[in-house]
């Protein structure tokens, strides 16, 4: 099901949008700071020559990894053509001849041959990928992946907060996950991440969970703050439309949301989750 842009879009916000952009800058800050590291410490990089990001946005994880292993082969692919025009700005100002960006649908079959990627790397497709699709789209990777090489996934639950003290922020994180979920989405994706990935074939599989401080006071807290902002206000026309809410009642829960967050004795926490194996031949 859409969010009403077009058939083909299942993202829960509009790709095209310059907000959304900006919220997938302060998103990824927030994410490469809780994660600590690029790639999980397990997976050895030394045969690690060709890298692809899925759902690369606006590029900073794949820029990124272009800046710390330049001898690396970096391809990031998105379906936003705003989002892959940045991207490719900014590695033509950063300098990073060993990036590329393209427009591309991880939903449909993906323009590379069998066993082209030593690594693919995807975070955050449970805000576009329905839950029947994720087992063709995970071996879509397994293809385009050598033998030995790995795949990584790193995902949030959707608009589970994991724990905060702002009730406006719980009362508008319930009415979220009631209307993703309408729309066919996986909201709880966490727990089928290993399955996923032994279904494809993939061994040695680990996982890892890492922890996000948001609370008033923390490094995260203004990044989180800023993607928060937009993704309340980018969702809204989905959730008139999927649950029995009003502009008036999402305007008073926006406004108090972002009221608590900026109180000085704000807490909040949130779960992320990598998990990752070895393509089998």
């Amino acid at each position: 099901m859409s969010n009403g842009q077009s058939p083909e879009n299942t993202y829960i916000m509009d790709p095209e949008h310059t907000a959304e952009l900006v919220r997938l800058v302060a998103q990824d800050h927030s994410m490469n700071e809780a994660m600590g590291s690029l790639f999980p410490k397990e997976v050895d990089l030394a045969n690690i020559e060709r890298v692809l990001d899925v759902a690369c946005g606006p590029g900073r994880w794949a820029l990124e990894v272009a800046f710390q292993y330049q001898d690396m082969e970096v391809v990031g692919i998105d379906i936003s053509e705003l989002m892959i025009k940045y991207a490719e700005s900014q590695a033509h100002v950063q300098k990073r001849p060993n990036v590329t960006f393209s427009v591309m649908d991880a939903r449909k079959p993906l323009r590379f041959p069998d066993n082209d990627f030593d690594l693919v790397n995807a975070r955050c497709m449970a805000a576009f990928l329905p839950g029947n699709e994720w087992p063709g789209v995970i071996r879509e990777f397994a293809r385009v992946t050598r033998p030995g090489g790995t795949i990584v996934l790193t995902e949030v639950d959707l608009f589970h907060s994991g724990a905060t003290n702002s009730s406006a922020m719980e009362e508008l994180n319930a009415l979220c996950r009631e209307a993703t979920s309408r729309t066919g989405l996986q909201i709880n994706i966490t727990p089928l991440l290993n399955q996923l990935l032994r279904e494809v074939g993939c061994l040695h599989i680990q996982q890892r969970w890492h922890f996000l401080n948001f609370s008033s006071g923390s490094s995260a807290h203004e990044a989180v703050v800023s993607n928060l902002s937009y993704a309340y206000k980018l969702i809204q026309p989905l959730l008139l439309k999927m649950v029995q809410t009003t502009q008036d009642q999402l305007d008073t829960l926006y406004t108090q949301t972002l009221t608590e967050m900026q109180a000085a004795d704000f807490q909040g926490f949130t779960r992320i989750l990598s998990a990752w194996g070895t393509a089998s031949s």
